[in-house]
């Protein structure tokens, strides 16, 4: 039998895909699950956008609609792309700083084929987002965990990451707002992360996924504190809301970002094209832009207040307030340790018990062996309160 590559044996698939197969087949059965699981956001992207969208689809000369686009995206969306990072207060990027991609997971692979060598030491804070660690070791690179406790509201340990940073760092990944604790990474440790980065000649690679889904507090542009070393990631998965239409972006040092363009049309030869146009129509009405991004974040806050409501009623439950992102991360280590129930154990019984659906905590690092990932983007309110309800008599049940 013909061999493969033993590496991709790493790649053990996203929970939220396992997750939403699970879903999907007690749906069939007849089961509501109330989804606490998923970053896919509950609105849709602007009425007049979409209106335009299918205006430009009835079009019968538009034939750029359904054509091959270049590799790093239309030009002049990248310029919108750039125009509209600085108007968010972002750094003053060139359009050749800027590839467009076939979403923020493609731009994660992307660039991190781009600078790591097999040996390479990455540094992830625990918890994270769980797609960077199978990412990491497929390419032979090392995974250094530095911790980032609830007790210091997910910001990274100082110390810690201070002694990582001396084992000859390739890469510190970052998210902010984080996925999956809400925490926004602070400005000390935001200039923490830059200062070590340049003194060791490391990268840092932010991802900025959820940089315009701000409640409270302000999002750090870590490209501005080591523009030489920063590589960003970004998708409009979240913002304007078309997850199903994969496309995301990398800005960076304009030479890494010209041979993250190379692997990038290696895996996907170009971005497509009706989200470019959807998503120049969109920073063109700078007008409608900024009106749904009121409206994405007051439908976000109504959700999470719901959320922080239910938790509070938890017995035992630790979390961070989030001021960002789509996720609050629930330390529930003084109830499940006690019982010898661990996360996924947990979030298997919600789903199958009380038909809620959540992530285990130890996806994310391994601390988190007791937490689990909630998010509040799609359900109502209501749904919220009920599924952290079930949450609660579960956890009571067990307990007992």
């Amino acid at each position: 039998m013909p061999g493969y590559n033993r590496r991709v044996d790493l790649i053990t698939g996203s929970p939220t895909r396992r997750i939403d197969m699970l879903r999907e087949k007690l749906s069939r059965e007849g089961k509501d699950v109330i989804l606490l699981s998923t970053g896919q956001p509950g609105f849709l992207p602007p009425r007049k956008l979409r209106e335009k969208l299918a205006s430009m689809l009835l079009d019968d000369k538009d034939l750029k609609l359904y054509s091959y686009t270049p590799t790093p995206g239309f030009y002049e969306v990248r310029e919108a792309v750039a125009e509209d990072v600085r108007g968010l207060g972002g750094p003053n990027l060139d359009p050749e700083q800027v590839v467009l991609t076939a979403g923020g997971q493609e731009a994660m692979f992307a660039a991190l084929s781009t600078i790591l060598d097999p040996g390479d030491r990455v540094v992830l804070f625990d918890p994270t987002y769980f797609g960077y660690k199978p990412i990491v070791e497929y390419l032979g690179g090392k995974v250094l965990w530095v911790k980032a406790p609830v007790e210091n509201g997910y910001q990274p340990d100082e110390e810690e990451l201070k002694r990582a940073m001396d084992n000859k760092v390739k890469a510190v990944v970052v998210v902010t707002p984080d996925n999956p604790t809400g925490r926004l990474l602070s400005l000390e440790s935001a200039k923490l992360i830059a200062d070590l980065a340049v003194e060791r000649d490391a990268w840092v690679v932010v991802d900025e996924a959820y940089k315009t889904l701000v409640y409270e507090g302000e999002h750090v542009w870590l490209y501005k504190l080591a523009p030489d070393n920063t590589i960003a990631i970004n998708t409009f998965s979240k913002d304007p809301g078309f997850p199903g239409w994969r496309l995301g972006y990398v800005y960076g040092p304009e030479w890494i970002v010209s041979k993250i363009r190379l692997m990038s049309e290696e895996l996907v030869y170009c971005p497509p094209s009706i989200a470019q146009r959807a998503i120049l129509a969109y920073f063109r009405d700078r007008e409608l832009r900024m009106k749904h991004l009121e409206e994405a974040k007051r439908f976000m806050v109504e959700r999470r207040d719901a959320m922080l409501a239910g938790l509070s009623e938890v017995a035992g439950a630790r979390y961070v307030r989030p001021g960002g992102s789509m996720f609050v991360m629930v330390d529930l280590e003084k109830p499940l340790a006690r019982v010898g129930i661990d996360s996924e154990v947990l979030a298997r019984r919600l789903l199958e018990e009380e038909s809620v659906a959540v992530i285990p905590g130890k996806y994310f690092g391994p601390s988190s062996n007791y937490r689990l990932r909630l998010s509040f983007a799609t359900e109502s309110p209501e749904r919220i309160r009920e599924g952290v309800r079930r949450i609660a008599r579960l956890i009571s049940k067990i307990a007992s």
